[in-house]
């Protein structure tokens, strides 16, 4: 096993309330509440289905279109983009509910 020392920055990092804000901004923080497609080897009638299989996917809202609404879990510094982007079916979505913080809980 080798140990790798990770060193502190040195740059300066702007304010974080004032870079969360603009991030809040350009691209919400949300909840898709939306019904999960699933394929069930095991299903013996129709009686199993799971109509109500509902689930809930956090991240920032990168479109909310006709097509898809679409998140992402991670800003990248400097416009780098986005990583693990998630795109769910409009036709599936259920509820987009923004996450909002006090500004008085943000410290």
């Amino acid at each position: 096993m080798r140990v790798v020392k990770i060193e502190q920055a040195t740059e300066q990092t702007p304010e974080a309330g004032s870079e969360l804000e603009l991030l809040q901004a350009e691209h919400p923080l949300v909840v898709v509440i939306w019904r999960d497609a699933f394929f069930d080897f095991d299903q013996s009638n129709a009686e199993d289905v799971r109509p109500d299989y509902l689930v809930h996917t956090v991240g920032f809202l990168l479109a909310d279109g006709p097509t898809f609404v679409s998140l992402a879990q991670e800003v990248l510094p400097d416009g780098d983009g986005f990583r693990a982007v998630t795109h769910i079916p409009r036709s599936i979505v259920e509820r987009v509910v923004p996450l909002r913080q006090d500004r008085n809980e943000a410290s």
